[in-house]
């Protein structure tokens, strides 16, 4: 551990303007304040901010609970990808990168874009049955 939390520190300082950025946009898009994440990764209110300005990084326990009261990958967090993610599920850069942008669409247009993909797998499903 004490490895890790060493080269941690000493990353860029690019990477914390991009976690700094990272953070604060998938804290909004999720609609929590600070406050609500804060509580979430059980520090306080004012850490998660300093994060969010890239003042201070968080450390590797505190990356891991951010990632998952956000809803996304440390990978993600910290690079701006998923890269790995992507690529250990199997998954092609192209739908993922529609995703994402189905993502930033507003609640309702999430919801039909969602509605049209299902129904297109069940009817694709449904024709390799009738198929066989």
């Amino acid at each position: 551990m004490f490895k890790l939390n060493l080269l941690y520190n000493f990353t860029p300082m690019l990477n914390k303007i991009e976690l700094a950025d990272s953070l604060k946009g998938l804290r909004k898009r999720k609609g929590v304040s600070q406050g609500e994440l804060a509580e979430l990764i059980e520090v306080h209110f004012t850490q998660v901010s300093r994060y969010e300005r890239g003042e201070t990084k968080p450390n590797a326990e505190a990356m891991t609970k951010l990632a998952k009261a956000l809803d996304t990958a440390v990978d993600f967090l910290m690079n701006g990808t998923a890269d790995d993610v992507v690529k250990d599920a199997g998954l092609k850069k192209e739908p993922i990168s529609r995703f994402k942008e189905v993502q930033e669409l507003e609640t309702d247009e999430k919801k039909n874009v969602i509605s049209l993909m299902d129904a297109y797998i069940a009817k694709t499903k449904i024709q390799t049955i009738d198929s066989n």
